[in-house]
């Protein structure tokens, strides 16, 4: 019986970038859910994610940047939207707009939820043909 290969090390990379992302964008959900129940220790919590998150999210659109070849232009696409609804998100939960932080906070898990989604089902492109 023979073991599976391993994907192409650029795809492990997206792949885990993509799940670190979505690892995250959960992990606020849980935390803005603790402390709207009304347990408010757990907005500290929420507060630090918010960071972690959005370093996250950013490092991982300048990995899917810098890979963008094995990436394909979908998932290239959405780890920028990913990125840049996680700085608006940031900017919302710091000024305290509540009601559209929430609602933004769902389209990021939405779309961080697509972004993993289509790269574990993306296959890399075929080799450029030698010149």
């Amino acid at each position: 019986m023979r073991l599976p290969s391993l994907p192409h090390p650029h795809l492990i990379v997206l792949r885990s970038a993509a799940t670190v992302v979505l690892s995250c964008l959960v992990g606020q959900a849980g935390w803005a859910a603790a402390f709207l129940g009304d347990d408010p220790r757990y907005r500290a919590v929420h507060e630090v994610g918010a960071w972690v998150t959005l370093v996250v999210c950013v490092v991982a659109a300048v990995t899917y940047l810098a890979l963008r070849r094995s990436a394909g232009p979908v998932n290239v696409v959405l780890a920028l939207v990913v990125a840049v609804l996680a700085a608006v998100q940031f900017s919302l939960g710091m000024l305290g707009v509540t009601a559209p932080h929430i609602f933004l906070g769902v389209l990021l898990a939405m779309a961080g939820t697509a972004l993993t989604s289509w790269t574990y089902r993306h296959e890399l492109p075929p080799p450029r043909p030698s010149a």
